[in-house]
């Protein structure tokens, strides 16, 4: 349910109407019925949705992810940085999603200047109520989109993804670009609920001495595990 006028005008309106039949309630009680009739859990909810301002993306950045539609992500002017938050308690009736999704700002660049030499993309994050990861993340494709390294953080056991609130921590990841590189993609995202802020990345090269950090699970020597066992 949708209307083109004012919330508060709808519950002075519907306050009016009662009063000639006979009912009576305070201003407060229309306010809460007025937002629960256009579809919001309370009076709250709706006017922080009132005042809600979507961020400005910032220029080359794209926005990404599995559920995109559930964050709000750009500059956050305010702080001179970039922001991605879960946005349903703000902007969605009921906030009924249980952000089981992610959200991701990002780029993708052509990979030619990189070629056989060792990339790092490192940044530092802010975390506050993150219910799921706060991280960065880079990877590199080959042709028709064949991913031939990559690395999240998050199966690290210490200092990969942040989670809950935190202040400002700096993070990075390295990695090999291959001579069948074809782009180089970056970013951070966030997975679940909560808002995390970035500054300071920075994509640079560097020499073999900078151990690389992509996940790769070793491949057991065997099949294992054929019937469930516990």
């Amino acid at each position: 349910m949708s209307t083109s006028r004012e919330p508060k005008a709808l519950a002075k309106s519907l306050r009016q109407a009662l009063s000639e039949r006979g009912i009576e309630i305070s201003h407060s009680d229309s306010l809460e019925c007025v937002a629960r009739q256009l579809g919001w859990r309370d009076w709250n909810t709706l006017s922080a949705h009132l005042d809600y301002k979507p961020l400005r993306l910032p220029k080359h950045w794209t926005i990404g992810g599995s559920h995109p539609q559930d964050y709000d992500m750009g500059a956050d002017e305010a702080l001179g940085c970039a922001l991605i938050r879960y946005r349903h308690a703000m902007t969605d009736p009921l906030a009924v999603s249980a952000g089981g999704g992610f959200g991701t700002l990002m780029q993708t660049v052509q990979a030619d200047t990189f070629r056989g030499k060792r990339l790092r993309f490192s940044a530092s994050l802010k975390a506050e109520d993150v219910g799921g990861a706060a991280t960065l993340w880079l990877r590199v494709d080959a042709e028709k989109g064949r991913v031939v390294a990559f690395d999240n953080m998050e199966t690290r056991p210490s200092g990969g993804v942040l989670s809950g609130t935190t202040d400002w921590l700096k993070r990075s990841i390295v990695l090999d670009v291959p001579s069948e590189a074809v782009t180089v993609n970056f970013g951070f995202y966030l997975r679940g609920t909560g808002s995390v802020w970035t500054r300071g990345l920075e994509l640079e090269e560097v020499d073999a001495s900078v151990p690389v950090t992509q996940d790769a699970a070793p491949h057991k020597p065997k099949p294992m595990n054929l019937d469930f066992a516990a």
